[in-house]
């Protein structure tokens, strides 16, 4: 499914904050990276996105109709996983997919004993069925959020910061997940977490203070730094030298000696060696290089 935001605006009514402003983006089918920081924009466009909050101006096209004159019809074919998934505790995952496919509409018993079953099989809870979903982990919560989105068998899956606070096998399990069930749908995922995004998505969006900042292929970002970024290892003078002097990416202290990584045309300081750049180098340097 193709999706074109236009000139999107959120204004919301206390402090009259814009959250987004003037935001186009095109996406199509496969996985779309949403990146930005903390409050900029992405949870918001996320929730207008999935119809649970109206723009203060702008249009969204879904197959090219129009997303408010056609919403009843959009919601059928999508999934939407909020980045605080609230299931129900005290059923267990097959109660708890069968209450989603009744409030789906979905009155065959027969029917929904083989969405259930699908649906557990593609996120890997075969197994786990009695136990209550308070027992699960953070990472089956995740999986249980994703089996509830597949139930209706959506077209586009709306998946918000869905790795925050996973330990590392949960999350790399969640993301070869996503890339496995997107082969014929559109998954618009947000995230601050940059790997992730280098993990999934070829097509990405940098979103900053509700502005976009970058769209478009994401080996295109990273070549804009690429023969640019260099590694110092130094004195905290070196390191101030080069915050001045150049855009800052990351700086990792060794034994209480800094190691900067620093995008500049030429080595600035003697020492300094070439080295390849990543999607968060690309992604920092967007934004203006790392803080203090």
């Amino acid at each position: 499914m193709n999706i074109e935001i236009k000139n999107l605006t959120k204004v919301y009514p206390l402090g009259k904050k814009k959250a987004l402003d003037g935001v186009n983006i095109t996406i199509d089918k496969g996985i779309f990276g949403l990146i930005g920081r903390n409050g900029a924009g992405k949870t918001t466009l996320m929730r207008i996105l999935a119809t649970i909050m109206q723009a203060t101006e702008g249009e969204i096209y879904f197959d090219g109709k129009e997303l408010n004159a056609n919403k009843e019809a959009f919601r059928t074919s999508l999934g939407y996983l909020p980045q605080s998934t609230k299931l129900m505790p005290a059923l267990n995952i097959v109660e708890f997919l069968d209450y989603v496919c009744i409030m789906k509409g979905i009155k065959d018993k027969n029917e929904r004993r083989e969405r259930i079953t699908a649906a557990i099989e593609t996120v890997g809870l075969v197994g786990e069925e009695k136990k209550l979903l308070r027992a699960y982990s953070g990472g089956m919560l995740r999986r249980a959020g994703i089996a509830q989105v597949l139930i209706g068998d959506p077209q586009v899956l709306i998946i918000d910061e869905p790795t925050t606070g996973l330990d590392p096998e949960e999350r790399l399990y969640f993301l070869n997940l996503l890339s496995k069930i997107a082969r014929e749908r559109t998954i618009i995922f947000s995230t601050h977490i940059t790997a992730d995004i280098e993990h999934l998505c070829q097509d990405i969006c940098v979103l900053e203070k509700g502005q976009v900042k970058y769209l478009g292929k994401k080996g295109e970002f990273i070549s804009r730094i690429e023969g640019k970024l260099w590694e110092h290892n130094g004195t905290p003078e070196d390191e101030e030298l080069l915050r001045n002097k150049s855009v800052v990416t990351s700086v990792a202290y060794v034994n209480g000696a800094p190691c900067v990584r620093y995008v500049s045309d030429a080595p600035i300081l003697l020492g300094s060696t070439a080295i390849t750049a990543t999607l968060e180098d690309a992604y920092i340097y967007a934004l203006g290089g790392v803080k203090r």
